[in-house]
C-alpha cells in the first residue's frame, strides 16, 4: 500500500488499515519529498508522527513507491498522479484519490489505462464517493445516545465494518432514483454506500453504540442495552423531513421539468423560483404581469431568467385553450365565452398549460384560497382513470417519526370506496418517499368494539383496499393510540401490522384537518403538503402560511410526479 500524502488524516488512515490487519512494513508513505524512509528519519527529517511510517527502504518519489503497489490511498493534492505511475500499479489495483475538489487522478483516466481497477474518490459525480458524511455524523450519534465517554478505536473499527457490510446489501430503488435510476449492487462501481443511504443512521450508529458499550465506556450498561430497540428509535429518526427532500431534490435535479406558478408575482414564489433554479430542481414559468414581476425582482436583488407570461394577452387564451377548455367542460353547460373568460384567470390557464403539454405540473396555491385553486385543476385536468378520486395527504415529522395523513383537503366525508382509494393512494405516495406503508384505519372506537356505533363504513373501506392492492398492510377501524402504541397493540394480537402505523386514514376530512393542525401547533410538527395524488397530470398546491422552503420542497415533489409520470407513459408505449 502507497499513502500519498503524510498529514494528519493520511497517518490517521494509514493506522486504521493497521488495525485492520494491513502490515505496517507494507505500508509505504510518502510526503513532499518522497518516500518517508528510516535514513530521512535518523536524519531528522521526520517528525515523530511520520517517524511511525518510516520504511526500510530506498530513497525514492511516489512514482517509485507505486511500482508493483496494490493500493493507493491519496490524500495529498490533485493532479498529484499520473497514468504512467498507474499503469505500473500491480493487477487489480484499489485506487483511492480523494483529493478535493480534485482527486490526485481523475477516474476517467485510470480507467483508460487500467479496466481492472477499482478507484474511488471524493466526489458525488463519479462512482465509490468516500464522503465523511457516511462516517462522523453516525459514529457521533451512537456515541451520544448511550453517553460514551470516548471515541475509541473499537468504536471506529465497528463504523468501517458496518459500512463494509452494509454496501453488500441490494440497494433500495430510492437510492437508485436519486442517482437518475442508476443501477447499483456491490461491485467494482459500488464498493460503499452512497451519503443519501438512510440505513447508514441504522446500521452504523447502532454497530458503534454496541461497541461503546461492550467496551464499557458508556454509561449505559451491557444488560441494559437492547441493540434491536435502539436501531428502532434510530429508524424514528429517519423521519426527518430534510433529509427526505434530499433525496427528492437529487431525483429531479437537471431533468428540467417545467413547472408553472400561477401566483409568479408573489414574492415568496419568486424567491422559490429563484432557488429552483439555482438547485437545478425544475423550470419555473411565471404567470403575472411581465413589468410587476421584474419590478419585483428588482426590489428583492434576485436575477433570473425564466417563461414570464400573463394570461389576460396570451394568444394561446382565444382560438387554442378556450376552444380545448370547451371540448372538456361543454356537456357541463360551459360556453365559449364562459371559457375565454375563465382562461383569464391565472389558476384556470396555469391548469390548461399542463393539460395541453406545455408545462409539466402545476404548483399555487400561496395567495388564494385552497378551493379556487383545486377546483380548476379538476375541473381541467380531471382525476386519472386509475383512481376513483383525488385526494390529499401530508406528510409530516413529528418527534422524528415520519407519517403520512389523510385525507385533510379534498374530500369531506369519504363513502366506503373513496376512504379505500384515500388509503391505497396515501400508500402509494408513502412508497415514493421510500416508506413501506403500515395503514392504520383511524376511528373512535377498536375494531367495531362500540355498541352504541359501529363503523361499517371504515370496515368496508379496509375490504375494499385489500382488493385493490393485496400486499397492502392495512387494518382498523383503530383510535389514534392504538395505531402508534405498540404497548396497546399487544392487547389485539390479531392486527394485520405490528410496530407504530406511518399511514393514518381519517374518517374525515374535518378529523384530518384539525389532527394535522394540533400536530402542527401543539406536536411542532414539520409539514409538507397537501401532496395530491389522483389527478391525470401532476398538481400541487400550497397553503398561504407556506414559507419559501416549503415551495421548493413542494416543486420539486411536482417535478418528480412530472418525471414518474413521463416514465410510466414511456414504458407503457415500449410495451
Amino acid at each position: 500500500m502507497v499513502v500519498a500524502g503524510a498529514g494528519a488524516s493520511a497517518i490517521a488512515c494509514a493506522s486504521h488499515y493497521v488495525a485492520l490487519g494491513v502490515k505496517r512494513k507494507n505500508i509505504t508513505m510518502c510526503d513532499s519529498k518522497g518516500i518517508m524512509t528510516t535514513k530521512r528519519q535518523k536524519a531528522g527529517d521526520l517528525n515523530e508522527y511520520k517517524a511511525e511510517f518510516a520504511t526500510e527502504c530506498d530513497d525514492g518519489s511516489l512514482a517509485d513507491a507505486m511500482v508493483g503497489a496494490d493500493v493507493l490511498l491519496g490524500l495529498s493534492k490533485g493532479g498529484l498522479v499520473s497514468g504512467e505511475m498507474v499503469s505500473k500499479m500491480a493487477d487489480k489495483p484499489i485506487i483511492f484519490a480523494l483529493a478535493n475538489p480534485t482527486p490526485e487522478i481523475m477516474p476517467d483516466e485510470v480507467k483508460s489505462i487500467r479496466d481492472d481497477a477499482i478507484v474511488a474518490t471524493g466526489r458525488s459525480d463519479f462512482p465509490n464517493q468516500v464522503n465523511n458524511v457516511l462516517g462522523f455524523p453516525y459514529i457521533f450519534r451512537g456515541a451520544l445516545d448511550v453517553r460514551a465517554r470516548d471515541i475509541t478505536q473499537k468504536m471506529k473499527m465497528a463504523a468501517t465494518k458496518a459500512l463494509a457490510q452494509l454496501a453488500k446489501e441490494p440497494v433500495p430503488d430510492y437510492i437508485a432514483h436519486a442517482y437518475s435510476g442508476e443501477s447499483m449492487q456491490y461491485g467494482p462501481d459500488y464498493i460503499i454506500p452512497k451519503p443519501f443511504d438512510r440505513r447508514v443512521l441504522i446500521w452504523e450508529a447502532s454497530d458503534v453504540a454496541e461497541a461503546a458499550v461492550l467496551e464499557g465506556i458508556a454509561a449505559i450498561k451491557p444488560e441494559d442495552f437492547d441493540k434491536q430497540r435502539y436501531r428502532e428509535s434510530l429508524e424514528a429518526r429517519l423521519g426527518m423531513s430534510y433529509s427526505v427532500m434530499r433525496g427528492v431534490f437529487n431525483q429531479v435535479k437537471g431533468r428540467k421539468k417545467r413547472i408553472v406558478f400561477p401566483e409568479g408575482d408573489n414574492e415568496k414564489v419568486i424567491r422559490a423560483a429563484a432557488q429552483c433554479i439555482e438547485q437545478d430542481i425544475c423550470v419555473p414559468i411565471l404567470l403575472g404581469n411581465y413589468d410587476s414581476i421584474r419590478k419585483k425582482m428588482e426590489s428583492l436583488n434576485i436575477e433570473f431568467e425564466c417563461e414570464i407570461t400573463n394570461p389576460r394577452y396570451d394568444e394561446r387564451r382565444i382560438g387554442n385553450y378556450d376552444l380545448k377548455l370547451l371540448e372538456n367542460r361543454s356537456r357541463k353547460g360551459m360556453t365559449v365565452i364562459d371559457a375565454q373568460r375563465l382562461l383569464k384567470s391565472r389558476p384556470y390557464f396555469a391548469a390548461q398549460m399542463v393539460d395541453s403539454g406545455e408545462a409539466d405540473g402545476f404548483l399555487g396555491g400561496v395567495s388564494r384560497n385552497y378551493a379556487d385553486v383545486l377546483r380548476p385543476c379538476l375541473e381541467v385536468i380531471g382525476s386519472n382513470d386509475d383512481n376513483h378520486c383525488a385526494i390529499g395527504c401530508y406528510m409530516m415529522v413529528v418527534k422524528g417519526r415520519l407519517i403520512f395523513l389523510g385525507d385533510a383537503t379534498v374530500n369531506v366525508y369519504p363513502d366506503s370506496k373513496t376512504l379505500a382509494d384515500i388509503a391505497v393512494q396515501t400508500a402509494k405516495v408513502a412508497r415514493r418517499f421510500g416508506i413501506e406503508p403500515k395503514v392504520a384505519m383511524l376511528s373512535f372506537s377498536n375494531f367495531g368494539s362500540s355498541r352504541a356505533q359501529r363503523s361499517e363504513r371504515i370496515e368496508e373501506a379496509i375490504d375494499i383496499a385489500r382488493g385493490m392492492d393485496p400486499s397492502l398492510s392495512i387494518d382498523g377501524p383503530m383510535q389514534a393510540d392504538t395505531a402508534l402504541n405498540m404497548d396497546i397493540q399487544s392487547e389485539y394480537p390479531f392486527m394485520d401490522f405490528d410496530g407504530p402505523a406511518n399511514v393514518l386514514i381519517c374518517p374525515n376530512l374535518a378529523s384530518a384537518n384539525i389532527a394535522y393542525k394540533l400536530l402542527e401547533q401543539l406536536g411542532d410538527a414539520e409539514t409538507t403538503g397537501p401532496i395530491l395524488e389522483g389527478l391525470d397530470k401532476p398538481v400541487q398546491l400550497l397553503a398561504r402560511a407556506d414559507g419559501v422552503r416549503h415551495i421548493v420542497n413542494m416543486a420539486a415533489i411536482c417535478a418528480l410526479d412530472a418525471i414518474r409520470q413521463e416514465s410510466y407513459w414511456t414504458n407503457l408505449s415500449t410495451e
